[in-house]
């Protein structure tokens, strides 16, 4: 994995790679501009969710910071920026600094969303830093890094295409509560009845588990966990297993709450593969320009073939290859599904190097969905449970009993 969390790179409609290259010395500006020119043009042509990209505005904007960016971490700054423009947190850069944003949502602890003139924290993960603290759903944030949080938000809003736009707004409001590599991030944020306080939190990422896959009964259902761990191959036989050791458990709950770097089709088609008996359509594929229409995409069955009861956890810290799983499950008709709105990361995933500054850069080239034409970002699981945070119990997981009880 890089040096921060990253989404897994996704090839084959969902698939994954990363690439890494030797330092090279600080660029020249006519390496950077050179690069602006070809990132800008790349993005235009092969971005298959752009829409209104105004190339020439962002590129007379952006020409004399790239020209004035005379380091390395400077003219990644810079590009941290132009990405931006697209307010997309599935477009990112493949190397950092320490001052650079975290990405969303591997590298955040909170999810929020610009409502009117309100910035409102909408999900709180579980057993982070942000709950540890008393974040709580619900709560909207007066102040963010020693500013106001309408001064935070205009600052980090893109400034060519964010202005007008509210997902941009959103989307700003997200990576300031993900805060930078180098910072411990601050906050102030006040409750529905006006009570505030006054927040200092630490490193937003969860610990590293120490398994791809955990396993555990609850009653005599069996808890099947992904670890943040679908572009591991390890994690294959580390499912196996876990299927294995709860053999005597009745049904099952596979829980994608913490999938947010996303995956590979190589590790997530076997473990889909395990729940179905004959090979059936799973998803969505469309690449404008390659493809005349959409077409479905096959799941090849696994043996030994996998036929409890089935319920699936999804959250704001489902992504990517997690979200094409929860979706997947779902559209073969093969489980249940409940939780939250996921991620809503876009598409599939390529990645490009800049020619002479030696940058990765990741993009959608793919759109993909639910096999009934509905956008995967756009997916809302078939079971609802209100976002919480702070309290002992886990909802989603009890709903999830629930269903399966019929409790």
């Amino acid at each position: 994995m890089l040096h921060r969390s990253a989404h897994w790179l996704v090839i084959a409609a969902l698939g994954c790679a990363s690439t890494t290259h030797p330092r090279p010395a600080d660029p020249g500006a006519a390496d950077r501009i050179a690069d602006l020119d070809w990132l800008l043009a790349t993005l235009e042509r092969d971005d298959v969710y752009l829409e209104d990209f105004d190339r020439r505005a962002i590129r007379a904007f952006y020409e004399p910071r790239a020209r004035d960016a005379r380091t390395r971490d400077a003219w990644i700054g810079v590009l941290e920026d132009v990405i931006g423009e697209l307010h997309d947190h599935h477009v990112s850069l493949g190397t950092n600094t320490g001052a650079s944003p975290r990405l969303v949502p591997s590298g955040a602890d909170l999810w929020g969303e610009v409502v009117g003139d309100r910035a409102v924290i909408t999900a709180v993960r579980r057993g982070t830093a942000a709950e540890r603290a008393g974040v709580r759903v619900g709560m909207f944030v007066v102040a963010i890094g020693g500013q106001s949080i309408e001064a935070a938000l205009a600052a980090r809003r893109p400034s060519v295409t964010g202005r007008s736009d509210p997902a941009a707004a959103s989307w700003a409001f997200r990576v300031l509560l993900a805060g930078t590599h180098d910072r411990r991030r601050q906050l102030t944020a006040c409750t529905a009845v006006g009570a505030c306080a006054d927040y200092a939190l630490d490193a937003p990422e969860l610990a590293d588990a120490p398994a791809p896959v955990t396993a555990r009964l609850v009653g005599d259902i069996g808890h099947v966990r992904i670890e943040n761990s679908l572009g591991n191959p390890d994690t294959i036989p580390a499912f196996d297993a876990a299927l294995d050791e709860l053999a005597s458990a009745r049904a099952l709950i596979l829980d994608l709450r913490n999938t947010p770097s996303g995956g590979s089709t190589d590790v997530a088609e076997p473990i889909l593969g395990r729940f179905i008996a004959t090979a059936a359509d799973y998803q969505r594929v469309f690449v404008p320009g390659r493809d005349e229409a959409p077409w479905n995409k096959q799941l090849v069955p696994r043996a030994p073939h996998e036929a409890r009861p089935l319920v699936v956890l999804v959250d704001r810290w489902t992504g990517s290859m997690g979200e094409g799983m929860a979706v997947g499950l779902d559209a073969l008709g093969r489980a249940v599904v409940v939780g939250t709105p996921m991620a809503e990361l876009r598409g599939g995933i390529t990645s490009v190097t800049l020619p002479r500054t030696k940058i990765d850069v990741r993009f959608q080239n793919e759109r993909l969905f639910h096999v009934d034409g509905t956008p995967r970002e756009r997916w809302i699981p078939p079971i609802v449970v209100e976002p919480q945070g702070g309290e002992a119990m886990d909802p989603i997981l009890e709903r999830g009993i629930r269903e399966l009880t019929g409790r």
